[in-house]
């Protein structure tokens, strides 16, 4: 039997000693910030990260393959119509080689922190078909059309948004 210390120094550290052949199965949740994950202005975690690893020896029991899961929940702040939502971030695709980690603290925080990371979108949207705001008044376009839809727009102004573009580039141009 393998000796391993599943208590977690700081983020997901352990000192592994042996693992047996069969591997060993880790399960356990840490606060986001000691995986490096912070708050930002339009994003905050309000779960800690679970974790399901399965640890096993590879390339005649010298190196270690970690397969396993991650989640946790996140609020976030809506890119297009600014309404707070909450929504939960999960993968069971986590994998990772390390080499010779045996008789050292294995440190698996900087590559869950990676994994977490990668799951986030690059728009924060309470929903896919979320319609924003209202460019003119800023109503809140899911909750209905709003009153400046139905009305022609302003004296001098034109529909074509590519009309204000008109102005530049040389006289030859023109």
């Amino acid at each position: 039997m393998g000796e391993f210390s599943n208590t977690p120094v700081r983020g997901v550290q352990f000192d592994l000693v042996d693992l047996p052949p069969e591997g060993l199965d880790l399960e356990g949740e840490v606060p986001a910030e000691e995986l490096g994950l912070e708050d930002e202005d339009r994003r905050r975690f309000v779960s800690p990260v679970a974790y399901r690893l399965h640890l096993e020896p590879i390339n005649g029991g010298n190196d270690m393959l970690v397969r396993g899961s991650l989640s946790c929940e996140y609020e976030g702040v809506c890119d297009r119509c600014e309404e707070v939502f909450r929504r939960k971030i999960e993968t069971s695709d986590v994998c990772h080689e390390l080499e010779k980690p045996f008789g050292t603290t294995v440190d698996l925080t900087e590559d869950l922190r990676e994994d977490i990371l990668m799951l986030f979108p690059q728009r924060l949207l309470c929903r896919e078909d979320c319609r924003g705001l209202c460019p003119r008044c800023g109503a809140d376009l899911n909750e209905g059309p709003c009153q400046c839809e139905d009305e022609a727009p302003p004296e001098g102004e034109e529909d074509d948004p590519w009309a204000a573009l008109g102005g530049f580039g040389s006289e030859e141009e023109r």
